[in-house]
């Protein structure tokens, strides 16, 4: 049996509308907030470079050196643990002449009697933390 003759007539085939096909695809995105000054600088580089600024964001990206940001030291660093638990029991007690403050303000009350004499101590033990 015979193979069947292949026949060139010269036709070429109709083009496709729409995007041509590349070999990878740029479908996930990345976008992040600049100053109008970062904006602008982006742009001059860019516009230097011959480059979009998506493409010389990226290119700078792909090829940038990635620094870690330096952890801040500990609290327990800064005050140690005694001045840690101290600065917590103050925080709690702010907390609760807020809510008193809240309530005096809310319903219209007077302060609670010796109010003036607690809040003049904590201000001194705030003092004594912070020096």
């Amino acid at each position: 049996m015979a193979k069947p003759k292949i026949i060139d007539d010269g036709a070429t085939t109709k083009p496709s509308l729409g995007r041509p096909r590349q070999s990878s695809v740029k479908d996930h995105w990345i976008s992040f907030r600049v100053t109008a000054e970062e904006y602008f600088l982006l742009l001059d580089k860019a516009n230097r470079s011959s480059m979009s600024p998506g493409e010389y964001a990226r290119s700078r990206a792909m090829r940038g050196v990635a620094r870690k940001k330096k952890a801040p030291p500990a609290p327990e660093e800064l005050f140690g643990t005694s001045t840690r638990a101290l600065l917590g029991e103050l925080r709690k007690q702010g907390v609760n002449l807020n809510q008193i403050a809240h309530l005096c303000h809310r319903h219209q009350l007077p302060p609670p009697v010796g109010l003036a004499e607690l809040i003049t101590e904590l201000q001194a033990l705030w003092r004594k933390v912070i020096r």
